[in-house]
């Protein structure tokens, strides 16, 4: 049995995914499994849910570390660059078990290549053959580097970063590229520059501390390609529903509203991110926004029923405090008699503060 781990939407949505476990599987017992968040949705679009393992969120080295029994496995990526995706890999595999790994990297693409990592040169020779890809050879695994300075700050250093990405860090933007050169200043925890960047403060607050050499550092989109979207016919409760609060959080909507019949979403990108992912559940939401969008994922569906408030300007997070008070008595689930009811307390609750209600 060969293990296979998909990174990303954009190796999907490529249909390079696909092709690669077509061929793989004409060869060997292959089992596939998605690592990181948003592929998932990818996956959905695609109709691959029988053929990769979306039943839980994990990181990469989490999904290359279960696959027991597995003889290797094939790290299949589509990076901007394959230098870049080569830097990703070698993070990956410091992280992992010993175990022979077959980077595939950008395999559509002119510049694809096949890349083995702990000594699985005889594997790759063989899954290069397979899919008429040459064979680079990588650098020594590195988990991400970190400096500490003299002034007791810790640097890390950001790869790939393009002037006008935004920059996320355990899923909330705190940035803006202005240089392909960005560097996280961290002291004490906190977050006291990012060099290269243009700063967005109030990412900064609702981050407040982090580990720097184990924080989730990303840029650019969520997902930078084409697809088509596929909608949810899940039926859902009409009384008694169950109801979840999504709260700048929006990467683990699948755990949160696994269960539920209605989500509300705080923040303009989580309602986009968290609202694109639910529309593929089937899950109506209640989006609370303030037009403060940094565009983190574009061309997003909503599912039908929703409604989307905007509020005055740096009134989404205050709207969202009262309604997880006064609606989920602080808490971020409770069940409410109907759809309709919710969304009367929370429209009464934005109250002045209210613009407009958009309706899907």
């Amino acid at each position: 049995m060969i293990g296979v781990v998909i990174h990303g939407p954009e190796i999907i949505d490529s249909g390079e995914a696909r092709r690669v476990l077509d061929v793989l599987s004409e060869h060997y017992d292959v089992r596939a499994m998605l690592g990181g968040t948003m592929g998932r949705t990818a996956v959905i679009d695609a109709h691959l849910e029988d053929r990769i393992d979306i039943s839980r969120r994990m990181s990469l080295s989490g999904a290359i570390n279960s696959l027991h029994g597995a003889t290797a496995v094939v790290l299949l990526n589509r990076g901007k660059t394959v230098d870049s995706g080569i830097a990703f890999g070698r993070i990956v595999l410091s992280r992992t078990k010993q175990i022979p790994i077959i980077q595939i990297e950008r395999p559509m693409e002119d510049d694809g290549v096949v890349i083995p990592w702990n000594d699985a040169m005889p594997w790759a020779e063989q899954v290069a053959g397979m899919l008429d890809l040459p064979i680079r050879m990588p650098p020594a695994a590195q988990d991400v580097l970190v400096v500490r300075t003299d002034e007791d700050q810790t640097r890390r250093s950001i790869h790939d970063a393009v002037p006008g990405e935004t920059i996320r860090i355990n899923g909330i933007v705190v940035g803006t590229a202005v240089s392909d050169n960005v560097e996280i200043v961290v002291e004490d925890g906190r977050i006291v520059d990012i060099a290269g960047a243009r700063i967005k403060e109030h990412g900064i607050e609702k981050l407040r501390k982090i580990d720097p050499g184990t924080a989730l550092v990303r840029t650019g989109s969520i997902r930078r390609t084409g697809h088509v979207p596929r909608i949810g016919t899940t039926e859902r409760r009409r009384t008694n529903i169950s109801v979840v609060l999504i709260d700048h959080d929006a990467e683990s909507t699948f755990e949160l509203a696994a269960d539920a019949d209605l989500a509300v979403t705080i923040g303009d990108d989580t309602t986009a991110i968290a609202g694109d992912i639910l529309y593929r559940l089937g899950i109506p939401i209640i989006g609370i926004t303030d037009l403060d969008i940094d565009n983190v994922l574009t061309n997003t569906n909503i599912f039908p029923g929703s409604v989307v408030l905007r509020v005055e300007p740096g009134y989404d997070d205050v709207v969202g405090g009262m309604v997880q008070n006064l609606v989920f008595d602080g808490e971020n689930q409770v069940r409410a008699s109907s759809i309709d009811s919710v969304r009367e307390q929370v429209i009464e609750i934005a109250g002045k503060r209210l613009i407009e209600v958009v309706p899907y």
